[in-house]
């Protein structure tokens, strides 16, 4: 006996695994899911700053799920659309939307931005049509921007939320599906009923989780929460913190914002390894611990998402040759590659598994803008994109610029008459400003609190301007920097391995005839978080690999998919037989 697993393990009837297992895995399944994945990722539910017509896709998606739930269970299944009231912008969990800010980056309150869009619930009943559910089964309905529709290359299904989070959302109808038949041919249901959730902006914080975990009536039940966890049971997932970093030219005249830029981020991915150092929390492993840069100015897409390209344009005046300073930083950025590539990996000699390619094709393009110019010329780097936790597998075009950069600069520093002029490329004003908005996040294990994660970042920041201002010989000023966290706020979480949604889980794997993996933490954060501080021991698994999401090739395989429903059926069933 396994002294580590409780004795009173639930025990399913082996007529139900061998039913489920057989039919979960079956080709009708395979074409089901499919089919059904498909419809949901052509409903875009990627939120914008047209609150409006959010709704209107919202409700068309929760429309085509009662559809489904409806066509699976008759009038045996009550379904609710619970608002998103404006007291959920009171909770410290609250992450003001930040795609309804407007061009200032200012956010509307919550009841203009929640006004008409709901979560979406059904109350699935057990045996006799016990309406007292045992559990909660969850999954958010939001994806990342930009959408693009579906479409199917043999079992693999491609779109934006193919993978996060609607094929959990297919495993959960399919579960619906399943459970019937297992009805219909054996007889047997669980006992009680249990609780079906689908939540709104879990990309950008959890704001509907917030407002479903505070219902009286599922207070402290078990939560089994499907998300994009590679078949991976977790009990714990790292926290993370967005940061909003803007970078202005201070009142001497040689300064600019675009020069700071490279220290800063220097800075800010030094501070990140030390707190990787610093990690040590059962569960989490430094790998927990990732620093990423989404956006700077007009370039990237997502502060949780790994930027794949950016692009300045550098001109100068100087009177040493022109081509002495064109050799010079070409040498220079070849010794920065080298730099970079050392620390972060040379992802021009890995392969992507989606493509097969490799995950770059070259790390940077520099040319001369202006062939009457030669002192005018554009740099483009180049990355492979993908979502925050993954970004050791992907990489990351800010970061390997800022190395780049730094190279660049420190070229001019040799020649002391030099003026050099470093901008954004395609930005809409030729990235004169002067101000730069660079956006990121921090991933953090237990062993840091979010308000020392978030002191620690601005701290770096500010030791990147001060470092720049002591190389270009000016001084330092507090209004160079400003740094806020006003966006996506997880704080990091951990519950027993022992709690009741690991051991249904690890009840189903069993049954299934599956090793059960020693427990970790998830390298990602989710809202587990946010029903866990409330009471509810929770459990995070699904279908799907996240280093796709959310790049340009998101995508689920289907047999993985029927993997998970499988296990999902039957730790459904220990939690509610």
């Amino acid at each position: 006996m396994d002294p580590l697993r409780p004795t009173d393990s639930p025990v399913i009837a082996s007529e139900v695994v061998e039913y489920v297992q057989a039919a979960a895995g079956s080709e009708r399944y395979a074409v089901y899911l499919q089919e059904l994945l498909t419809e949901l990722v052509s409903i875009n539910t990627a939120p914008s700053a047209d609150l409006a017509d959010t709704a209107v896709r919202e409700r068309a998606f929760f429309d085509r799920i009662e559809r489904e739930i409806r066509s699976l269970t008759g009038g045996e299944v009550v379904c609710e659309r619970p608002v998103i009231g404006p007291a959920i912008a009171a909770d410290p969990a609250y992450s003001p939307p930040s795609y309804a800010a407007d061009a200032h980056g200012r956010v509307p309150p919550a009841d203009r931005v929640y006004a008409g869009r709901t979560n979406f619930v059904a109350l699935i009943p057990g045996q006799g049509g016990d309406r007292e559910p045992a559990a909660i089964l969850h999954a958010h309905a939001d994806t990342v921007s930009p959408w693009f529709g579906p479409r199917a290359d043999g079992p693999r299904v491609f779109g934006r939320g193919a993978c996060d989070n609607k094929s959990q959302i297919a495993i959960l109808l399919a579960l619906l599906k399943l459970l019937g038949e297992v009805a219909d041919r054996t007889g047997r249901r669980p006992a009680r009923g249990f609780v079906l959730q689908l939540t709104l902006d879990e990309e950008i914080g959890g704001n509907g989780s917030i407002a479903l975990a505070g219902d009286g009536r599922f207070a402290a039940l078990p939560v089994l929460m499907l998300d994009a966890t590679d078949l991976v049971p977790y009990c714990a997932h790292r926290g993370a913190v967005y940061y909003r970093c803007r970078m202005s030219a201070s009142s001497h005249p040689r300064t600019t914002p675009m020069e700071v830029f490279p220290f800063v981020v220097l800075e800010l991915e030094a501070e990140g390894r030390r707190l990787k150092q610093e990690t040590n929390c059962p569960l989490f492993t430094a790998d927990h611990v990732q620093t990423n840069h989404g956006i700077l100015g007009p370039f990237g897409r997502h502060p949780g998402s790994v930027c794949d390209h950016v692009a300045f344009e550098i001109s100068f005046e100087s009177a040493a040759n022109a081509r002495q300073i064109q050799h010079q930083i070409a040498e220079s950025l070849a010794v920065a590659l080298d730099e970079y590539v050392s620390r972060y990996g040379d992802k021009q000699r890995e392969k992507d598994p989606a493509t097969g390619r490799p995950k770059v094709a070259r790390h940077f393009d520099i040319r001369i803008k202006d062939l009457t110019d030669s002192r005018s010329f554009r740099l483009d780097v180049w990355g492979k994109s993908g979502h925050m936790a993954a970004v050791g597998a992907c990489d990351n075009a800010i970061t390997k610029a800022a190395y780049l950069l730094a190279g660049v600069l420190r070229v001019f520093r040799a020649f002391p008459d030099a003026r050099v002029d470093l901008r954004l490329a395609d930005s809409h004003d030729g990235g004169s400003h002067r101000d730069i908005v660079l956006e990121g996040g921090q991933g953090f294990t237990p062993t840091h609190t979010m308000a020392e994660v978030q002191a620690r970042l601005a701290r770096a920041t500010r030791r990147g301007a001060i470092n720049y201002c002591r190389v270009r010989q000016v001084p330092f000023e507090e209004s160079m920097i400003r740094m806020t966290f006003d966006r996506l706020h997880n704080d990091a979480y951990a519950d027993s391995p022992d709690s009741a949604p690991m051991q249904a889980l690890r009840t189903a794997f069993e049954a299934l005839g599956q090793p059960w993996p020693a427990p970790v933490a998830w390298q990602t954060s989710c809202d587990a978080r946010i029903y866990h501080q409330r009471g509810h021991p929770v459990a995070i698994f699904g279908a799907g690999k996240l280093e796709t999401c959310p790049s340009d090739s998101e995508y689920v395989d289907i047999p993985d998919v029927q993997k998970a429903l499988a296990v999902v059926t039957l730790a459904t069933w220990a939690l509610t037989g």
